[in-house]
Order: C-alpha cells, then structure tokens, then sequence
C-alpha cells in the first residue's frame, strides 16, 4: 500500500491527490514517450512475501510493522526477513495479516516511517467513491502454493528473464507511472489488461471485485 511520510503526516483524512495532466497533441516525441511508458513496468521487483509477524508501530496508530519473508535468504542479502511498514491497521485485522501470502513491491528505496525504516511495500486493491475517496481497502493474494520470493509476471510487458533495477529512484517515479495501469477487474489484479500472475496462477483479491491498486 503505498506509504510516504506526508501520508502518514495527514492520517486523519487519508487523502491522495492525484493531478490531472493537460492533453497535448501527439507527435512522434509523444508517440516515443509513450512507447517508453511500456518499460517501466520491468523496473519493479514484484513477488511474493510471506508475513511472519505484524506488531503495531508505536509512534502511529494507523500503521503495522511486519516481518515479511520476500525469498532475501537465497540472495546475496542473506535475510531471513524484510520490515515494511503499511498503513493497513484500519483496514486488515492483525490476525488475518500474519501468515498470509502478500503481494511486495521489493525494490522500492528503504524509507524512514515514523522512525522506523520499511524495506518494501504491500500491494493491495481499493474502493473509491464517486469523490475518489478511498473506502475499502484489501490484500492483493498470489495463488495457492506460491512460495517467497516468487516473481510476479505480466504477460507481454515482463516474464522469468526480466531483470528489475536494483532500486527503484524515486525522482524517476517509475513506480507511480507503473501505478496508475493498475486494476483490479473480476477479483483479478492487471497492468493495461495484462494479468499480474506467478508459475502457481493469478494474482487476485478475494473481497474487492473492481478497484485501484496501490
């Protein structure tokens, strides 16, 4: 769920404004613009986590700490888990969250929240309203025997070979131009009408049928 320090500054509304881009008229530059759009989806390390704990974090009442198992102990990193901070606490019950198979962002750049550093983020599917106001808010769930670490693909844009920057910069803001292809259609998360899947099968959400994902 994406998380920055002036989300957690403004907890109490829980707004994200997203601004509109004024339409300009193609041309080949824009035409190659948008081809490049196409590949920054490859940039992000997607897969599958496990969460062994969730504590509460003690400076924020809205956010969990998780221990979250992303396949590090058979990389270089050497790990057995990764902390990533969500703002989930109003939203998923405690007890749902630890154990379950989630679906992590894993390069995103290590980020101090509330003074405690979160090496990850959680996807998940939103409702909104008709004022674009956030009202529910679910897991994104690979499929049933996926394991840690397992690479979630997208058919046509990145499979098996993609290899994703180590670290995702965030003045490039390649997730956020990822992000906004984000759906979730018939309980199933999708880039541009691509299913997000690993080798065990799609990547879904069991209690949001149409939806944002962040």
């Amino acid at each position: 769920m994406m998380l920055n320090q002036s989300s957690v500054d403004k907890s109490s509304s829980g707004n994200e404004v997203i601004s509109s881009q004024t339409t300009k008229p193609k041309t080949a530059a824009n035409a190659a613009g948008a081809q490049e759009e196409e590949d920054h989806i490859s940039k992000l390390d997607i897969r599958v986590g496990i969460v062994r704990s969730v504590s509460a974090h003690p400076g924020a009442e809205s956010l969990y700490i998780e221990q979250v198992d992303v396949g590090d102990k058979d990389s270089d990193k050497d790990k057995e888990t990764r902390t990533i901070v969500s703002g989930l606490v109003h939203h998923v019950p405690k007890d749902y969250l630890e154990g379950r198979a989630v679906i992590v962002v894993g390069n995103m750049k290590p980020s101090k929240l509330r003074g405690v550093v979160s090496e990850g983020m959680l996807l998940c599917a939103m409702e909104v309203d008709a004022e674009d106001e956030v009202t529910r808010v679910a897991l994104l769930e690979p499929a049933e025997g996926s394991q840690p670490g397992d690479k979630v693909m997208i058919d046509g844009y990145t499979d098996e070979a993609t290899v994703p920057v180590p670290v995702l910069t965030p003045k490039r803001k390649w997730f956020e131009k990822s992000r906004v292809h984000f759906s979730v259609r018939d309980g199933v998360a999708y880039y541009k009408g691509s299913p997000f899947k690993t080798v065990k099968g799609l990547i879904r959400c069991k209690t949001i049928s149409e939806g944002q994902i962040s």
